[in-house]
């Protein structure tokens, strides 16, 4: 029997898929590739795969709020997306059967029922997904952020003919009615048994955890972290258990429970032995032994910040656990080439500081635009493939961010390195000005030096904008030593190897 994606037993930081070596790297479709009746997830598995694209990630319930609601004058915060599908179009676990009709004007859901649409949907998209060697994030739950996306819900009172989700919002993910949590296990029990045959996949047990902020709803009544965290727990248990008598044993992901977007602490989830892998997002402030991990980027705000992309990777280095940069949403609503680059620029900073990366990709739409547009294939596309190839090209597993490895950079630029000591170095060096600052896009030109051991190198410089090596080989002997980098825009790879 073959064996599901799992962690690489040399380097638990990273995985095996096939017997090979796996950095997840995505710039994926937002998250409706099963729930969405008109998202084609064959054409659009088919450019993930030739994009060399290793994740896409997918919800398996939760869909966005499509228009403004005038109701409770709350406006979607993401653009259009699959994620977002026309009321009819949403493919629920659950069959609409009425009596009687939701708030979205089509029938009600009956939760003492499966829809075989749904499931037969699922399995399609897996077997579609490892027929190509990419791996799916089935992302079983997420936060309902406010009273008019939680009404789009099937577990929702409003919804079904079950009698089932009197709840307010705030308390969707917190275990406090038994009969919404024995709802929710049911279906966490139903899909593992569905998709237990395929090995490309691992469950995220809910996107983005929180608690709500104090003052809300009256202190004795919101949802505290730690009914949060067990509710989380009851999920991963249920996993587990569900799998127990089944053939394959899948990882489990989860992202750690904030106050409210506020500081998060590490330590609340390195402990537990059930959770595989972390998640984290762009947004979210966590501290780890004390140290704060400053928030990777304002939501959309084209912030680049690739000093805290190196720090937070390379604290959290120690823990000899997967760091999964989930979502990136820095600059992912201005589908035009700065903000492209912007996350270009941080992709190749996480996973040169020992991370896996994914950013939504919102030019991939249903109906005919599964694979972006020209614009997108040609740049943010076509980049992510440029890395996916240079990384699977090394051998990561025996490498370690190092972040002192350089010891003088071109002016306005960061160099950031992952290596193997005396053997291989991969140095991606950035121009790391923000967008608002009016030198942008001026070439950037200087020596790069840096120490290496005793011995012989040989160095090639790559574009991760052509996704090549440029130049002749330059030799290189040990000891305090550098490059001279020509004039460049935006980004070069520096790859160093022994043995020149």
């Amino acid at each position: 029997m073959s064996t599901p994606i799992g962690l690489h037993p040399e380097n638990p930081r990273y995985f095996l898929y096939n017997g090979r070596p796996l950095v997840l790297i995505t710039a994926t479709e937002h998250y409706g590739a099963v729930i969405n009746r008109n998202f084609d997830y064959v054409a659009y598995l088919d450019d993930a795969a030739e994009k060399r694209q290793t994740l896409s990630r997918c919800f398996l319930l939760f869909r966005e709020l499509q228009v403004f609601d005038p109701a409770t004058q709350v406006k979607p915060l993401n653009p259009h997306s699959p994620c977002k599908p026309l009321p009819g179009e949403y493919v629920s676990p659950w069959p609409r059967s009425g009596p009687g009709f939701a708030t979205d004007g089509y029938p009600k859901f009956d939760l003492d029922q499966w829809n075989p649409e749904y499931f037969e949907r699922l399995q399609g998209f897996l077997e579609a997904a490892q027929a190509r060697n990419v791996i799916i994030e089935l992302t079983l739950f997420s936060s309902t952020y406010s009273d008019a996306v939680w009404g789009l819900n099937p577990l929702n009172i409003q919804n079904n003919i079950n009698g089932v989700g009197d709840i307010p919002w705030q308390d969707y993910i917190s275990g406090r009615d038994a009969a919404l949590t024995e709802r929710q296990m049911a279906y966490v029990s139903k899909v593992v048994e569905v998709v237990n045959g395929y090995d490309c996949f691992y469950f995220e047990v809910c996107n983005e955890p929180f608690t709500t902020r104090a003052g809300m709803l009256p202190e004795t009544e919101f949802a505290t972290q730690a009914e949060v965290d067990g509710w989380q727990e009851a999920v991963r248990d249920q996993i587990r258990a569900t799998e127990t008598g089944l053939p394959r044993k899948h990882l489990i992901f989860q992202v750690p429970v904030e106050n409210w977007r506020t500081d998060t602490a590490l330590e609340q989830i390195l402990g537990e032995e059930s959770v595989d892998a972390i998640n984290l997002h762009d947004y979210q402030q966590l501290t780890y032994k004390g140290l704060i991990l400053a928030p990777l980027s304002r939501f959309m705000q084209r912030d680049l910040r690739l000093t805290r992309i190196q720090h937070l990777w390379t604290a959290v280095h120690e823990t000899g656990k997967p760091f999964v940069f989930d979502e990136d949403n820095a600059a992912t609503s201005s589908l035009d080439e700065e903000s492209w680059i912007v996350h270009r620029k941080r992709a190749w900073a996480t996973v040169c500081s020992g991370g896996h990366y994914n950013m939504i990709d919102f030019s991939i739409q249903a109906g005919g635009q599964e694979a972006g547009t020209p614009a997108s294939q040609a740049m943010i596309r076509s980049w992510m493939k440029n890395l996916s190839a240079l990384i699977h090209g090394v051998d990561f597993v025996q490498m370690a961010p190092e972040p002192e490895f350089a010891s003088g950079t071109p002016d306005n630029t960061i160099a950031i390195t992952l290596a193997q000591p005396g053997r291989a170095y991969v140095v991606y060096v950035a121009d790391q000005r923000e967008v608002d600052d009016p030198s942008l896009g001026q070439p950037c030109q200087g020596r790069l030096a840096f120490t290496l051991p005793a011995g012989s190198y040989w160095v090639r410089l790559y574009s991760p904008a052509e996704g090549k090596y440029t130049g002749e080989p330059q030799d290189l002997a040990g000891g305090e030593t550098g490059i001279d980098l020509g004039p460049f825009s935006h980004d070069i790879v520096v790859h160093i190897e022994a043995g020149g």
